[in-house]
């Protein structure tokens, strides 16, 4: 009985105990939550404005060391390029490398990946400034309203943005919460993107009208959110923001005697409305940093440009550190806390599945290519080209070709190919040539040629691949001087017609890593031809056979400096050899006023040589800074007409010095001065533009 009793009594105790228990849990539970608050998110608002969004990456890097939490990021054009890429893991270092080390001119081209290229694609779009594509039979225009696809940008940020290219929700699915803003054309309206494609949106938001082409979303036609909100610090106060922090630029034009180019007045007048809404969502920000970007525009993309604007962005974000700070305690973080996330590192970048390896056939079935491109240089004056490329797609792959050029040599080519089978080619060609050049003897002019140059080619087997490309074929050439002036320096006799017919076979190597500039790889050259003037016999004996080689190769030494050693030569065998076949060596460029022409160090003028000629080169290239080089060349040549008898004379050799800026979209530009022993001259050359 008294043991029942003691056990019931130990129960309530027991029972009595658990409860308090509970209960101090319960209220201990209870101060912790009313003295520590929930944190409030925190957002950042980035700005559109071409390059001068680079002013958001050193805002960041400042907000990264305040150790503050950035939940969301709301961004329009470059703001939402700065915004995805902080959204998906990496840090201000990061981004900042990526701006410095793109290739701004190539990713708002439409050019193709170099690396997916036929060596002859690959060289045709080493010349043209611009290119784009037209439906000629009917069809949907895959450009339209706009000169660039943005094939590049796309290509690009699916690489650094993998792992969320997909369909995804970028409020739910990215390790920071992210929205970009773009304007549908259909409606005239802003739209706030939060899901889909992330490549896409962000495409869509910097789609600058007439530049970009739009991008369409179901029943959207998307452009720049620009176009209608610039700096979105409202959308990010509907997305449930408790703390917002926006940074803008601040272009600092005040009086009509600032508005001195015309990018400051097109920036001013086409934006006067949606500058007026960027002010007005000032008042959604907790803190406001307006960065002063006077000297510079939205198209300021140049390395030096974009560092300015970066050390600007950090400046003024530090001089309101105490004001994030304050933020911070705000928003419910410990003052030592670091809520900053780096879950990227740009030199971790996997290569993107979803990228294509290997050739690629870009053309389009019943599509027209059309390109242009333009140089100037002080020996040929000014020269525009222009081509037209109309690919059928329907059996066998045929194409047509059109090139037409305008200058002192003045061009017209057609080309008609078809393709068996992919990369492999039969074709006929027919280019017709107006030339008016000079001869030189020995430095001093001697002749004076005006000619019609004839070449037709029969293309009987050739095979176009990635960095080698081989033909088998029959060729005829005339050449026609319908006038010739000569003085006393000439050694030479025009005819006034020569032509003959050739057998010939060629093949090329070439995987250096960029067509002017190479840093690294080989380029090399063989050909073979065997020439008529009956298809049988050259001037009733056997015909005269014509070989040509050269190999170069570019060995880098640092990250900047290269050497490029190099052999060329080109020799003649037979007896009554025409003269237009002969020799000719000077200039820069292969081929430049006759098709045989050889470049060698500081001669600069085109002089016809012996029979057998050979030479010897070394380059050395230094980047300087950015697009600028300086570039060292040396030359020995040796000629004579008896190959035994090849190094019997004194070498001639040759040296010059030159420097160029790579503008990109419209090719080297730069000015060289050289001296050769031959002509025993100095030669000053400028060069504004692609060789073609």
């Amino acid at each position: 009985m008294c043991k029942n009793i003691d056990f019931r009594i130990m129960k309530k105790v027991l029972l009595s105990i658990l409860t308090l228990l509970v209960s101090l849990t319960a209220a201990a539970q209870t101060t912790v939550s009313d003295s520590v608050p929930a944190r409030k998110k925190v957002a950042v608002v980035l700005s559109g404005g071409g390059a001068l969004g680079a002013i958001h990456v050193g805002a960041l890097k400042v907000i990264e060391e305040a150790g503050i939490p950035v939940d969301m990021v709301v961004g329009t054009s470059m703001g939402s390029i700065v915004g995805a890429l902080y959204s998906v893991g990496y840090n201000s270092t990061d981004i900042a490398t990526m701006l410095r080390t793109m290739d701004w001119t190539e990713l708002f081209l439409d050019r193709n990946d170099r690396r997916l290229l036929t060596l002859s694609d690959r060289d045709a779009q080493n010349t043209y400034i611009y290119e784009r594509n037209f439906y000629v039979l009917g069809g949907i225009d895959p450009q339209p309203g706009g000169v660039i696809r943005g094939t590049n940008v796309e290509n690009v940020f699916r690489h650094y943005l993998y792992g969320h290219t997909d369909s995804i929700n970028f409020l739910r699915d990215l390790p920071r919460q992210f929205a970009c803003v773009a304007t549908d054309l259909v409606k005239d309206e802003q739209v706030v993107l939060t899901h889909g494609s992330l490549v896409k949106s962000i495409r869509s938001s910097m789609s600058i009208p007439g530049v970009f082409t739009p991008v369409h979303m179901g029943d959207m036609v998307l452009v720049d959110g620009g176009a209608k909100n610039n700096f979105a610090a409202d959308v990010a106060r509907d997305l449930g923001a408790d703390i917002v922090i926006g940074v803008k630029f601040d272009l600092e034009l005040g009086t009509d005697k600032e508005y001195r180019t015309l990018m400051d007045v097109m920036e001013r007048s086409a934006g006067s409305d949606v500058s007026r809404r960027a002010r007005e969502n000032e008042k959604y920000c907790d803190l406001l940093i307006k960065v002063p970007v006077r000297g510079y525009n939205s198209g300021s993309f140049s390395g030096r440009a974009l560092d300015a604007l970066m050390e600007r962005g950090e400046k003024a974000t530090r001089e309101k550190f105490d004001s994030i700070m304050v933020l911070k305690q705000q928003a419910g973080v410990l003052p030592h806390t670091d809520c900053t996330m780096h879950l990227r590192d740009i030199n971790k970048v996997p290569e993107n599945d979803e990228e294509p390896s290997g050739l690629t056939d870009f053309r389009q079935k019943n599509t027209l290519t059309a390109s242009v491109t333009a140089r100037f240089d002080s020996e040929d004056i000014a020269a525009l080209q222009l081509n037209g490329k109309y690919f059928f797609g329907e059996k066998l792959n045929k194409e047509l070709d059109l090139t037409v050029r305008l200058g002192m040599r003045s061009m017209l080519r057609l080309d008609f190919n078809i393709e068996p089978r992919p990369f492999r080619k039969l074709g006929l060609s027919y280019e017709f040539w107006y030339k008016y050049t000079n001869i030189y003897t020995r430095g001093k002019r001697s002749n004076n040629l005006s000619m019609l140059y004839q070449h037709a080619n029969l293309k009987l087997f050739s095979v176009d691949a990635m960095n080698f490309d081989c033909e088998l074929g029959l060729g005829w050439q005339h050449y026609h001087l319908f006038n010739e002036l000569w003085n006393e320096n000439s050694a030479i006799e025009f005819r006034p017609n020569e032509h003959f017919f050739n057998y010939h076979a060629k093949l090329r190597y070439n995987n250096e890593d960029n067509h002017y500039f190479a840093t690294r790889g080989v380029r090399a050259e063989a050909r073979y031809a065997y020439c008529t003037d009956n298809m049988a016999q050259w001037k009733g004996h056997s015909g005269f056979s014509d070989v040509m080689a050269m190999c170069q190769v570019t060995i880098p030494l640092t990250h900047s400096t290269s050497i490029r050693p190099g052999v060329l030569g080109r020799m003649l065998f037979g007896d009554d050899l025409p003269i237009m076949a002969g020799n000719v060596v000077g200039g820069r460029s292969y081929g430049k006023f006759f098709p045989q022409q050889l470049p060698i160090a500081g001669m600069g003028r085109a002089e016809f040589f012996n029979s057998k000629f050979v030479s010897a080169a070394l380059r050395l290239q230094q980047r300087i800074t950015g697009r600028h080089y300086l570039l060292l060349d040396g030359s020995v040549s040796e000629q004579n007409d008896e190959l035994d008898k090849i190094f019997d004379n004194k070498p001639l050799w040759g040296a010059q010095i030159a420097y160029y800026y790579d503008s990109g979209i419209a090719g080297p530009l730069g000015l060289s001065l050289g001296w050769n022993s031959y002509t025993r001259r100095l030669h000053f050359f400028l060069s504004l533009g692609f060789d073609f």
